[in-house]
């Protein structure tokens, strides 16, 4: 895998009100940190967009220039995306965390599934459901894949793919449950027509006790006028 590279500049341990004040003038604070390195760090916004490119991944090797002005021979960091925090409310990202890695040395990470191929059934309606987006694997930093493709091309109604159909010989060790399911086809659930109200004769005579009620108050009026004759 390719390395992508990005370049920052080294900064202070700050508090809440100095990172606002890092991202007002452009910058994302970020940290990395390894066995012996705790390097706190700022990225110019406009080195997120690669790491955005890259969907932020957490396979992906990242090697980061630090500009450092007390050190100007200090070489790039390999590393990885281990968290991002974003603002609840704008999505924005307001800080990173890399993890330093060797290349000497398994790390463990997860991987984002990317499904690809289409079935037939879907063609027919049927929906394809994606459940599991991502597993974890247990592998040298320069054989890390940066996504996992699933071709769901042959997949039939009513079947699913596993992680334990995933193979990527001795080179990668899959940490996540074997009957993790990734993806099923299923049938489309059709919505339930509603039932015609059934309009029966006469109902629509609703006033017709009313006018019963009328006639019946009526009467005594009548025999009212006889008694007085």
């Amino acid at each position: 895998m390719e390395k992508i590279k990005i370049k920052g500049e080294s900064r202070q341990i700050t508090t809440q009100e100095k990172a606002k004040k890092i991202r007002r003038n452009g910058f994302i604070p970020a940290i990395i940190y390894g066995r012996e390195k705790r390097l706190p760090m700022k990225l110019p916004v406009t080195e997120l967009k690669i790491l955005r490119a890259h969907h932020f991944s957490e396979s992906a090797l990242v090697e980061i220039a630090v500009d450092q002005s007390q050190k100007s021979d200090s070489e790039p960091v390999t590393a990885v995306i281990k968290d991002i925090q974003f603002h609840p409310l704008t999505e924005e990202v307001i800080h990173i965390d890399f993890l330093q890695v060797s290349m000497k040395e398994k790390i463990r990470v997860r991987v984002p599934i990317v499904l690809k191929g289409e079935a037939p059934a879907m063609k027919e309606g049927a929906i394809l459901e994606h459940l599991l987006r991502d597993v974890e694997i247990e592998a040298f930093p320069g054989d890390l894949p940066e996504a996992i493709e699933v071709d769901v091309s042959s997949l039939e109604l009513g079947h699913s793919i596993h992680v334990g159909a995933l193979n990527f010989g001795d080179k990668i060790k899959i940490l996540t449950h074997t009957e993790e399911t990734i993806a099923t086809l299923a049938v489309k659930e059709e919505e339930p027509e509603e039932p015609e109200e059934e309009v029966i004769e006469g109902e629509e005579g609703a006033s017709e006790p009313e006018v019963i009620k009328e006639k019946k108050d009526q009467e005594p009026q009548a025999e009212d006028q006889e008694s007085k004759k």
